[in-house]
């Protein structure tokens, strides 16, 4: 479905209200330049609590690692090593000790790209996903869970995930990009630019994320969304994705 797209910058004040089932009744009801201000505040906001449970996985990682290998990796604590095993799991790193590995894929993306595909994907959360699933990003499933399509093609059996609130869907996104062999690129760049001390910027991000989705002019669209809504403010610096085993406070660069 064609989308119609309007580009606005203007702030005001950011207020809160309920998640569940899109962002609540009284968001519904603003002006559509309110509504845009107040997403892209929310998106970011529920972005820094994402990248703080990253932050916080990524540095258990780098010590229980550390400490396994002053070890020779005996003795190693069962609760932690369990936790680690779960890591390994979630992240779908192949082999339990592989620290660069880990690294690689447990960090940060973006702002600057995730918050312009939340407004593109959502239609700034007034989708029907948004309101009905929670879904942000337009993530889909095949499980028995999930919202069909009204123009969904014949013959195609793919789902719209539902999440139980939006924080879920944006966890869901980060942890995608993290780990899904389809963006495997995405993290080979953004682990150049951590090695270069280079800022891992939206703009540039965006390039290796093509099959993200089936538009062709996605990438366009993205780039064109960041720079109209300068949303370039939220990028972080190249101190937060890595700081000599650990990551530095995450903050948007001024």
């Amino acid at each position: 479905m064609k989308r119609s797209i309007i580009f606005l910058s203007v702030f005001v004040p950011f207020l809160l209200w309920g998640i569940e089932g899109g962002f609540g009744k009284e968001y519904y009801k603003l002006e559509y330049k309110q509504q845009r201000a107040i997403f892209i505040d929310r998106i970011s906001a529920m972005l820094d609590k994402s990248f703080e449970k990253i932050r916080e996985e990524r540095l258990f990682v780098e010590n229980f690692l550390g400490e396994a290998v002053k070890k020779a990796y005996r003795d190693l604590e069962p609760k932690k090593l369990e936790r680690l095993l779960a890591l390994q799991q979630k992240y779908r790193v192949a082999n339990l000790f592989d620290l660069k590995e880990y690294q690689k894929r447990i960090n940060i993306v973006p702002k600057s790209m995730a918050i312009a595909q939340a407004l593109i994907e959502s239609g700034t959360g007034t989708s029907r996903f948004t309101k009905e699933a929670n879904n942000l990003f337009g993530e889909w499933t095949w499980g028995e869970k999930g919202l069909i399509p009204r123009n969904r093609p014949a013959g195609q059996r793919h789902k719209i995930r539902i999440f139980d609130n939006l924080q879920e869907s944006v966890d869901s996104y980060v942890l995608n990009l993290n780990r899904h062999y389809a963006y495997e690129e995405f993290r080979n760049q953004r682990l150049e630019c951590i090695k270069n001390n280079e800022k891992f910027t939206g703009i540039h991000a965006i390039e290796n994320l093509e099959k993200y989705s089936q538009t062709k002019e996605y990438g366009d669209i993205i780039i064109k969304t960041i720079r109209q809504n300068k949303l370039e403010r939220y990028d972080q610096n190249p101190s937060a994705y890595s700081s000599k085993g650990k990551i530095s406070n995450l903050i948007p660069s001024s």
